[in-house]
Parts: structure tokens; C-alpha cells; sequence
């Protein structure tokens, strides 16, 4: 395009009057046909869920990954590639499967006899991202305080069934009765009020929905993207460092250290793993607050066992495996990629 502007710059300095302007305007149809054809007329946007869902809600299309691995990621996962947001997918993809799921979650909600107003891209992300790590917190100081955030931030039923439904879905389910709220939860999540499609995404284990949102997801999501457990979707970069001898002797080195502090996983994956449904034995899907004294005490034992997990499987990493990791990443992509 830069050669066809600088064409028509030097055309136009050569014509004058109504002449010039024709042969000019002849002269750009003719080179923006070489360039692949007429422009074409841009196809009338979608209409976008629930334009109010958030006070500055981006469309679906105009979306943007949020941190810069997803961007790199994204760069590398287009034309069908893999990319580095849920799932091993290109960010495009994850958008459209988004707006899938909300607009068959709608539907199914419409015919269950409520109103639920399809939720923006913009909206899930920004909820992801929250129940992924409070803003601000460094990665340390949310080690310390939740480990990994599956047991210690728990929320309750209550809250969980808001989170990332949009403020008008919120307030939707807001105005109904009590009785007529139990019943919305139940048609949208199932008997598992706290199994939101945004906690779904986020951990990439579909197993726990019910409701609505388990039919929806069903129809977009593949049956092994829809779990049970927390299985390790890659881009084509990770796997390829992973597979390294050297990354996975580190990893086999990782597994004995952890045993020695009183674990015996075989990788991180199958920590989490085992803190949520170690969660889901304990609450089946209840507010915290509404459980027995006895399933409230195992729930604190529990968190404090995240957090001594995930201390040990930091200390494991940092003495065994990041380093081999920086240095395969190093020799295989790059010092840049190796800083990431």
C-alpha cells in the first residue's frame, strides 16, 4: 500500500483541474485492483452482548490480551496456530468460543423462563484475570497470602454466581425473590453454584458446571478441553521446551524434592488437581460460611496445606527447575524469550 500511495502522490503533482482528479482516481482502482481487487465493503459488526455488562465494555472484536505472554502468544497462534491463552488457543479463538458460550447460555436461560443478557469478552477477561491474582499483587506476596488460589480465595456460592455475569445479569438476579434466585442459580450453574463459566475458563476444567452453562460449554468446548482436572494445554513453544531431556530430568529432580518435603506429586498440574477436588469434598460447591463446623475446620486445614504446597513447589523450582529452564529457552529461542 505504501508504493501505492506514493504512486498516486506523484500522479497527483502532474495532473490538474477535473482531469487530473478522474485519471487519479482511475490510476488508485487500477493499482488497488493489482493489490488484490476492489476494497471491499466491511461486513456489519455482530451485535455485541450487553453493551452496559461493563461501564467501559470492549467488543468482542476489538478485545486485547491483557497480559504480554498472550500477546506474544497471540501473535504466533494466528492463521489456525496455537496460541498461548486458555486452552493452548489464539486469543481470536477464545473470544469467539466466549461469545458461543454466552449466547447459548442466553438461550437456554430464555428457556428455562429467565432473562440472562449474553456477557462481552472484555467482562470474562476482566473477571478472569481477578480470580487468577488480585490487581496489584506481586507474585511472592500472592504466594504467601493464598498459594495458588484454588482453596484459600474460595468464594461462596452467593458471590460466585456474580462473578463475571455482567451488571446486568447481576442485576437481573438481584431483583428476583429468594426462592426465584435459588432457582436462576440452579437453571444457569446446576447443583454447583461456584462453578462459574469464568472459573471453568480460567482453569481450563469444565467438570465441575452444571446447568446452563455445562450445556453451553458442551456445544463449544471438545471433551477433553472440558476436563476433569487440570490438564496442560501448550503452545507449540512450551511443548517444545519441555521435551528437552534436560527439562525433564529437572522435572523428575522437582518430584524428588517435593517428596522429600512430604508431597508426592508429579507435577504442578497434579497439585491443583488435587486441591480442588480435595475443595469440592469438602464444601460440594457451598458458601464457605454456610458449612458445618467440621467441614469449616477441614476447610482451613486445607488452605493451610496450599500454602505449605505451594511454598515447597516454589523452593523445588527455583533450586531444580527454572534455571534448566532459562537455559534450554535461551539456546533453543533466544535470550529475549528466555526473560519473558
Amino acid at each position: 500500500m505504501k508504493t501505492i500511495q506514493a504512486t498516486i502522490y506523484k500522479a497527483r503533482g502532474a495532473m490538474a483541474g477535473v482531469r487530473g482528479v478522474l485519471l487519479l482516481t482511475l490510476m488508485a482502482s487500477v493499482l488497488l485492483a493489482a493489490c488484490g481487487g476492489a476494497p471491499k465493503t466491511a461486513p456489519q459488526a455482530a451485535a455485541t452482548p450487553a453493551a452496559s455488562q461493563g461501564a467501559a465494555a470492549t467488543p468482542a472484536s476489538a478485545a486485547t490480551p491483557t497480559s504480554a505472554g498472550k500477546d506474544q502468544g497471540n501473535a504466533a497462534g494466528q492463521g489456525g496456530q496455537q496460541g498461548d491463552s486458555e486452552f493452548g488457543l489464539p486469543e481470536a479463538e477464545v473470544v469467539k468460543r466466549v461469545d458461543a458460550v454466552e449466547a447459548l447460555i442466553a438461550t437456554c436461560m430464555r428457556d428455562a423462563g429467565f432473562e440472562y443478557v449474553p456477557v462481552d469478552y472484555a467482562t470474562v477477561r476482566k473477571a478472569m484475570d481477578s480470580n487468577s491474582k488480585p490487581s496489584g499483587m506481586k507474585a511472592d506476596e500472592f504466594r504467601a497470602q493464598f498459594g495458588y488460589g484454588i482453596t484459600t480465595q474460595f468464594i461462596g456460592a452467593n458471590s460466585q454466581a456474580t462473578m463475571g455475569a455482567g451488571e446486568q445479569n447481576i442485576r437481573i438476579r438481584n431483583g428476583l425473590s429468594p426462592a426465584d434466585r435459588a432457582a436462576y442459580d440452579h437453571a444457569l450453574y446446576g447443583n454447583n453454584p461456584s462453578a462459574a463459566f469464568v472459573v471453568g475458563l480460567d482453569s481450563e476444567d469444565f467438570s465441575q458446571t452444571g446447568g446452563c452453562t455445562r450445556s453451553a460449554v458442551e456445544q463449544v468446548f471438545s471433551p477433553a478441553e472440558l476436563g476433569p482436572g487440570f490438564v496442560n494445554y501448550q503452545n507449540a513453544r512450551d511443548a517444545r521446551v519441555d521435551q528437552d531431556p534436560r527439562v525433564i530430568a529437572a522435572e523428575k529432580d522437582w518430584a524428588s524434592c517435593m517428596r522429600q518435603a512430604g508431597y508426592s506429586y508429579g507435577s504442578s498440574n497434579e497439585i491443583k488437581t488435587d486441591l480442588a477436588n480435595r475443595l469440592h469434598t469438602i464444601t460440594g460447591g457451598a458458601a464457605p460460611e454456610t458449612l458445618p463446623a467440621d467441614a469449616q475446620a477441614a476447610l482451613k486445614q486445607l488452605q493451610g496445606e496450599e500454602l505449605a504446597i505451594a511454598a515447597a513447589d516454589h523452593k523445588c523450582n527455583v533450586e531444580f527447575v527454572d534455571p534448566i529452564k532459562k537455559k534450554v529457552v535461551t539456546e533453543l529461542l533466544g535470550p529475549a524469550a528466555a526473560n519473558q
